[in-house]
């Protein structure tokens, strides 16, 4: 029997997100005790089994067309359209929260074809099939999630769409809480999309200033400067605000953030719902801040060290 496995897992965006799509860079940190797993086995009638799916294939493209779209060029490119099989999935990275839970999907469903097929793969042709599936349930990604959800430590995703792993001698932690409402990830593109169309000069210049921020977040946290790092989330937060996907719930849970020492917080992922992510250089102030949050009404929370 045939068996076919791959993993990938979540990630949260530091700096750069939405400014990212507009071709400035991002810095995302993996997220590595979150993951997905894939595993196809032999079948004798094709069936796809998730955490909020059981069905045909066919049946995936009504609700869930980007990993339809992946599974039949993947077929393709293996010169297997007719292969039977069963998929099953299993994620404990919460959907729609800002955390890279579809390109996780994506990626350890791409590595388990590969294993399947006993086929040496790149992280260059895993991220293209990815993609596949992004491009198609956000309108337009950035490929920073891609990357992100493979990548073993913090990234940096330039302007060129290359990420480049940051090499970091830092004891920083990130705090992430789920708000408990969805992150509204193709409504909150298309929204910065249409601000922008409207008003270039204004956006245009919140946008690049995101992508400064970054470039500047980059010299900050190798040189383990926390501290200003942690302004610069600020920062991004406030452009996050006035692109319109920050809202008043998130604000809220950013400012208990702050209020318990983080050295700065700020929306992860698309926004309109979702995550927070807050960065402090104490382990203590992060259990403080956890706490904290979960208390204020935060559905789930974790520490990642960076």
């Amino acid at each position: 029997m045939n068996l076919g496995f791959g993993q990938a897992h979540a990630k949260a965006h530091l700096l750069g997100e939405h400014s990212v799509v507009y071709g400035y860079p991002a810095i995302i940190a993996p997220l590595l005790s979150l993951t997905n797993k894939a595993e196809i086995i032999d079948s004798d009638t094709t069936v796809i089994e998730t955490d909020n799916f059981s069905g045909s294939m066919y049946q995936l493209n009504y609700r869930f067309s980007g990993i339809y779209n992946l599974l039949v060029e993947l077929l393709n490119f293996f010169e297997s359209p007719d292969l039977t099989f069963k998929l099953h999935v299993k994620s404990n990275i919460p959907s729609k929260k800002g955390l890279g839970s579809s390109a996780a999907y994506a990626v350890s469903i791409v590595k388990a074809f590969c294993d399947y097929f006993d086929y040496q793969y790149t992280d260059e042709e895993v991220f293209k099939f990815a993609q596949i599936a992004e491009n198609k349930n956000h309108g337009k990604s950035s490929g920073g999630d891609t990357y992100a959800v493979m990548a073993e430590g913090p990234i940096f995703f330039d302007s060129n769409k290359d990420a480049t792993i940051l090499k970091l001698d830092t004891q920083a932690y990130i705090i992430i809480a789920d708000s408990g409402t969805a992150g509204l990830t193709s409504q909150a593109v298309q929204l910065v999309a249409d601000n922008y169309e409207k008003n270039p000069t204004v956006y245009g210049g919140y946008l690049k200033r995101m992508g400064e921020i970054a470039d500047k977040g980059r010299e900050e946290i190798i040189a383990d400067d926390l501290k200003d790092f942690g302004q610069l989330m600020n920062e991004n937060q406030l452009l996050l605000s006035k692109l319109g996907v920050s809202t008043p719930y998130l604000e809220r849970l950013i400012k208990i953030t702050l209020k318990h020492g983080a050295l700065g917080a700020k929306l992860t992922g698309g926004g309109l719902g979702g995550s927070i992510v807050a960065l402090t250089d104490k382990s203590e102030t992060a259990k403080e801040i956890k706490s904290a949050l979960s208390k204020s009404g935060a559905s789930e929370s974790w520490i990642s060290k960076i």
